[in-house]
């Protein structure tokens, strides 16, 4: 049964999935959704995302015809663990997800992103995944649970500048063939945190896999922060390698979008400004500071 979908608009497609996983369509708490920054809330208590261990792991790299993606091997990873901000156990990271969407001519909307921030898209989103190693025993069991799953999010956009790590990937991708039988190739030695491009300002909620059997057993985090893409990277990729026309599920609307959003972006400006010497828990609704550093840093222009 998991061979039989993929994200087209056909009947295996992200439509289709609730005929076999109910929660798909009638889940609460699905992802991905449209983060409205005048929506948000800040709360001063998220602290920032930590990797206790700096070590580089190796992964394997693959396409199997519908995803990029880097399996990290549990001899690879089993000393690295992600912690703070919302996530209140350890988690272990196992898989990477690159999604993407071929470049248009004349089409000047980004659309690769599963996430939006203010109605728009961008050129990709680069997700870790990482499973619960304090409450459950393996990825799987993690994958069905409350708090199994944490997914760290960071956008692309095309641009200069790509760092080293994801230069990286996108070499090692160009040299997996062009089939829809899984091809591997082994990147020997990647920085997580380098490759995530961690931020310590990020907007979190309670969410859901993209991809069948959507279990609503997510903590997302999206940086607020992208990384930058050369645009020859799509082309050579979707030119040569990859057949998949998208590899991003459905936005999520009505009442499986309506999220508390949270984030700790413009804490820095609050605590300087802040004349308690114990703040309290409560969370904040969003301020002028924050909207402009969430469309500031993700480059999003106001109209």
């Amino acid at each position: 049964i998991w061979n039989w979908w993929d994200y087209t608009d056909g009947v295996s497609g992200p439509a289709a999935w609730g005929f076999y996983f109910p929660i798909c369509e009638a889940g609460r708490f699905q992802s991905p959704i449209n983060i409205e920054s005048r929506h948000l809330l800040f709360d001063h208590q998220l602290t920032p995302i930590n990797i206790n261990n700096s070590d580089n792991v190796y992964g394997i790299l693959r396409n199997d015809g519908r995803n990029l993606y880097i399996i990290i091997p549990f001899d690879s990873n089993s000393k690295i663990h992600i912690s703070g901000g919302p996530l209140q156990y350890e988690y272990r990271p196992v898989e990477i997800y690159i999604r993407l969407a071929p470049p248009t001519m004349g089409d000047k909307m980004p659309r690769g992103s599963e996430h939006q921030i203010d109605n728009r898209s961008f050129h990709g989103e680069i997700q870790l995944v990482a499973y619960n190693i304090d409450l459950y025993k393996d990825y799987a069991q993690a994958q069905t649970s409350p708090k199994g799953i944490v997914i760290i999010s960071s956008m692309l956009m095309l641009g200069g500048d790509t760092s080293e790590q994801l230069r990286k990937v996108f070499h090692h991708a160009e040299l997996l063939n062009n089939t829809q039988k899984p091809s591997d190739i082994e990147i020997k030695s990647l920085n997580l945190k380098e490759l995530m491009a961690f931020s310590s300002e990020y907007m979190t909620y309670e969410g859901s896999l993209t991809w069948p059997g959507c279990f609503e057993s997510v903590t997302w985090i999206i940086f607020n922060k992208y990384q930058q893409m050369l645009s020859t990277y799509l082309q050579t990729l979707f030119t040569n390698t990859l057949r998949f026309v998208n590899n991003r599920r459905t936005l999520m609307i009505g009442t499986s979008a309506q999220r508390n959003v949270r984030t700790n972006i413009g804490y820095e400006q609050w605590f300087r400004s802040s004349t308690s010497s114990s703040p309290t828990t409560t969370c904040y609704p969003v301020n002028n500071i924050l909207e402009y550093h969430v469309n500031n840093e993700f480059g999003l222009a106001r109209t």
